[in-house]
């Protein structure tokens, strides 16, 4: 467009990007003025591709992770289908292909042991991890990848071992089941957090797409690249290694790409401990959590990460407690809306859940016990919020006689909790956290008890709105 034009009477943009300027026209018209001819061509082929690849309304309309994320997730999808060609040659050779002496009827026997053991593997998968597949959406998003590696690994090494070749790729057929359960589950999670105009089926649609347009071109490269690597195995175990180890490679960094806003227990567990060990700004102030882009780094990559105690959020009472006396004691100590009881000579610790309790009981009732197992770690700073309360609890929570819970502990730490909890969720939002959503991991069981507690209720911070 030229510079002397005058000024424009209107600009029109498609998305963020000026795609043209009206100025005033003769007898009043509009008169509209477009980039020149090669600037437009150019602009045109990227609008068409954005139009194909990218969700409308892009980068405004899906997160600031989106693009790192999605080209890292197609250099891993390119690897994984270059690594799919040589499996399923290896797996055709393996059940008999190019073999007189072997029989249709056996490979089809074997085809049928494959899917029929994949199809248990999925329902198991499902049913044993499917809750905590939104709570570590980054953790089982890569462990499938690895997990996906690992069975066409085994593929490839069927035809070696021709005894056990059944035997192999039917593990391999149920590991691909479970990869299937987790990479789909997951990557529908990861598609509500890169929606921020609640377009996630546009961001699922594209996804697919980018993934279609990866594969074919996977396909080309294996066209050209199995004539090249047959009756070689060697260079076929070299180029096996080098692309797992870029498949592998290419999926950490996606995975370390990511800037989850919102909080699960290892998201929560970072955020209070960093709260509770930077000092307050100003001195003697609130925690100061901190944000997305400092914790999301620092998160274990793969699920079932390391923890001083295991942690039952909304257990059943007949866990908690053993007899009546037990808990009275619990009630006591908890808040009006969870009770919670630790046995640190056990490393268990475990949070009970009235039934009726507002939303957000969960997660303050998860942030509390993280604060506890923080508590049976090292010492707090001097500068710590609320640490002159806290740090005499520590010695006392660490020389716990076995069988014991320390409910004077429990009782100060909920009083505590009862000042320092709502402003602690309050930083959360304001740094960015979404804490009207969490993937705490709380179970179904729900407690009823008469009277209101014998803790304090942490008041509620509002809620921030969503995307």
């Amino acid at each position: 467009m030229a510079a002397d034009d005058g000024p424009a009477v209107c600009v029109e943009l498609h998305g963020a990007r000026p795609a043209a300027r009206y100025l005033r026209g003769p007898r009043g018209g509009l008169e509209r003025r477009c980039p020149p001819a090669g600037a437009r061509g150019g602009l045109w082929l990227r609008r068409a591709a954005a139009r194909v690849l990218l969700p409308q309304g892009f980068p405004e309309s899906v997160s600031p992770d989106y693009l790192e994320y999605q080209c890292w997730d197609a250099l891993q999808a390119l690897c994984s289908s270059l690594m799919g060609t040589l499996a399923a040659r290896a797996a055709l050779a393996a059940l008999g292909v190019g073999d007189s002496a072997a029989t249709v009827t056996g490979a089809t026997l074997t085809w049928l042991l494959r899917d029929g053991l994949g199809m248990v593997a999925r329902i198991a998968f499902a049913w044993l991890q499917g809750s905590t597949l939104d709570c570590e959406a980054k953790q089982w998003r890569l462990a499938a990848d690895v997990l996906n590696d690992g069975a066409l690994l085994l593929e490839l090494a069927a035809p070696a071992w021709p005894p056990g070749a059944p035997a192999l790729l039917c593990l391999a057929g149920a590991a691909k089941c479970i990869v299937g359960v987790a990479g789909g589950a997951t990557r529908a999670a990861l598609a509500v957090h890169q929606a921020r105009r609640d377009n996630v089926a546009d961001v699922a649609a594209k996804d697919a797409s980018q993934e279609t347009v990866v594969n074919a071109l996977g396909l080309l490269l294996g066209l050209l690249l199995l004539p090249l690597l047959d009756g070689r195995p060697w260079a076929t175990g070299a180029a096996a290694a080098a692309l797992v180890g870029a498949h592998v490679g290419a999926n950490v960094a996606a995975v370390g790409a990511l800037r989850l806003d919102s909080l699960n227990r290892p998201r929560l567990r970072l955020a209070l401990a960093a709260a509770l060990r930077r000092p307050p700004r100003p001195p003697a102030g609130p925690p100061r959590p901190p944000g997305p882009a400092a914790v999301n780094p620092r998160e274990p990559r793969l699920p079932g990460y390391s923890t001083r105690l295991r942690l039952e959020l909304g257990a059943p009472l007949h866990r908690l407690v053993k007899d009546e006396a037990e808990f009275r004691k619990a009630v006591e100590s908890g808040t009006e809306d969870y009770i919670i009881v630790l046995r640190p000579a056990e490393g268990w610790l475990g949070v009970g859940l009235r039934r009726g309790a507002p939303p957000d009981a969960p997660l303050r009732a998860c942030a509390q016990a993280l604060l506890l197992e923080e508590l049976l770690g090292p010492d707090l700073p001097p500068g710590a919020p609320a640490g002159a309360a806290l740090r005499p609890l520590q010695p006392a929570l660490r020389r716990c006689p076995p069988g014991t819970v320390p409910w004077a502990a429990i009782a100060t730490t909920s009083r505590v909790w009862a000042t320092l909890g709502p402003a602690f969720l309050e930083g959360l939002a304001a740094a960015g956290w979404l804490t009207e959503r969490h993937h705490v991991g709380a179970d179904e069981w729900r407690l009823e008890w008469a009277g209101p507690g014998g803790g304090a209720s942490s008041p509620r911070p509002p809620p921030r709105p969503a995307h």
